[in-house]
């Protein structure tokens, strides 16, 4: 017995044939289309965790050309975010605190084990000793500006030296090491500096 069924049945079979050629014409088009072969989840661990609540750290910044103190919110305690944080503060009007890092930016931080003896030991009983090295784009670097960051950078005990060089397109600078007794010049009449 062929009826209308057989009919409609061939023509929905022909029809979902099609489509399901269609979408498999297409899945394969798309897949090769970026050139990416899809691989396998990769499991990465666990998402990283940001903590909502800033730390307060002090950073240096000036008035009436004297380095003085002031409490800024950073991410954490570590020096390198005291660092981003210095070089984001802006003057405080309110205080009359400018900062002469306008127009710089820390290009690169590095951290590394300072010994002051060529040849001594890293012996893990002796506490942990660094040294910083900076690199600076933008403007000059002027001697207020190497105050902030070196002032700055040895209120953190473990950062014995800060070594800080201005890189240009092409071309870095040479380090040279700073402390901040060079700048005890620029200490507040009512205040001190770090060594």
């Amino acid at each position: 017995m062929t009826g209308i069924g057989d009919g409609r049945g061939r023509r929905l079979r022909a029809g979902a044939a099609g489509l399901l050629t269609t979408l498999l014409s297409a899945l394969l088009a798309t897949s090769a289309a970026c050139g990416v072969v899809p691989s396998e989840v990769v499991d990465a661990g666990p998402a990283p965790a940001i903590s909502g609540t800033p730390t307060l750290v002090t950073i240096y910044l000036l008035r009436d050309g004297k380095l003085r103190p002031a409490r800024v919110a950073a991410r954490s305690a570590h020096v390198n975010d005291v660092l981003d944080a210095l070089f984001k503060a802006s003057g405080r009007p309110a205080n009359r605190l400018s900062t002469a890092l306008t127009g710089l930016s820390p290009a690169q931080t590095q951290l590394v084990r300072y010994s002051p003896y060529e040849g001594s030991r890293n012996d893990p009983d002796s506490s942990l000793s660094l040294r910083l090295r900076l690199f600076v784009s933008g403007l000059k670097i002027s001697r207020a500006a190497m105050a902030q960051i070196t002032c700055t950078a040895r209120l953190s005990p473990e950062v014995w030296v800060v070594e800080i060089a201005r890189v240009t397109p092409g071309r870095s600078g040479r380090l040279r090491a700073h402390t901040c007794r060079e700048y005890w010049d620029l200490a507040p009449e009512d205040g001190q500096l770090p060594p």
